[in-house]
């Protein structure tokens, strides 16, 4: 799943992380990429917000802040950042810097590797900025060598999946399709629309994965506490992972649930 909670605070305007925790754990999924995370802020009652989520559901959970926000809250914890969920074991971790000059706001993607059943799963959660310029050059780093095409990350599965704010394409992003498969489209779907404030109008959320991946189903969830709980609704994908033999010298097949929310 990814799901960008828009800090807990939904249509209504109403902070309430249970409704969130209630959307992701109605639809059961074994990895979660959050964006518009929160650490110790007043507007949001000083909640540590992935590890309120990570017991409420009983997943394991890293955070990688992106912004401090002591200047405002007079907090020295204060922070703003993305995260990710998963009911397998995190065995690492690294966060990247991918921010686009000083007077656009902060950005990060944020790696974890999971440990599935004997299977390394590689999970990059991002959360990409608003400007053309922005998005372009940030896709251009996140394929990099410096970071998903690093050596260190060709020995298992891919998922990249998060807010990617596309609502114009940028000419970049056609190179993301010559890496990872595009759930949306391997189902049979034009679009997702994961955004709006009376309607999903923007499709912003995505999930893609290397092509050992095999992609069941891709769908957004609308109904229920996913209406209101974020201005966002959450992206959900069922993948059949490469069997152990293939992924890493073992033998036995395995699969997975991932549902994210931008």
């Amino acid at each position: 799943m990814t799901y960008n909670i828009h800090h807990g605070v939904g249509m209504d305007r109403r902070y309430d992380l249970n409704r969130i925790a209630e959307v992701i754990r109605n639809n059961n999924p074994d990895v979660v990429a959050l964006q518009e995370v929160e650490r110790f802020r007043p507007r949001t009652k000083n909640d540590n917000q992935p590890s309120v989520l990570a017991k409420k559901l009983g997943m394991h959970y890293s955070f990688a802040p992106v912004c401090n926000f002591s200047n405002i809250d007079k907090s020295s914890r204060s922070r703003y950042g993305i995260a990710i969920l998963s009911r397998y074991p995190i065995t690492s971790r690294e966060h990247f810097d991918i921010s686009f000059g000083s007077a656009n706001e902060p950005r990060g993607v944020l790696h974890a590797r999971l440990n599935v059943n004997g299977i390394g799963l590689h999970v990059f959660c991002v959360h990409l900025g608003l400007r053309y310029r922005e998005r372009n050059y940030q896709i251009e780093r996140l394929l990099s060598e410096e970071i998903i095409n690093h050596a260190r990350y060709n020995g298992g599965p891919k998922i990249l999946l998060g807010d990617f704010n596309n609502w114009w394409p940028v000419k970049s992003a056609r190179y993301v399709h010559t890496h990872f498969h595009n759930a949306c489209v391997v189902t049979g779907q034009k679009r997702l629309r994961t955004f709006g404030k009376f309607f999903n109008y923007l499709c912003l959320d995505y999930i893609f994965t290397s092509r050992d991946v095999s992609i069941r189903s891709c769908d957004v969830i609308r109904d229920g506490e996913a209406s209101r709980a974020s201005d966002h609704r959450p992206v959900v994908c069922t993948l059949q992972l490469p069997d152990k033999k293939a992924a890493t010298g073992a033998e036995k097949s395995q699969s997975i649930s991932s549902q994210v929310s931008a």
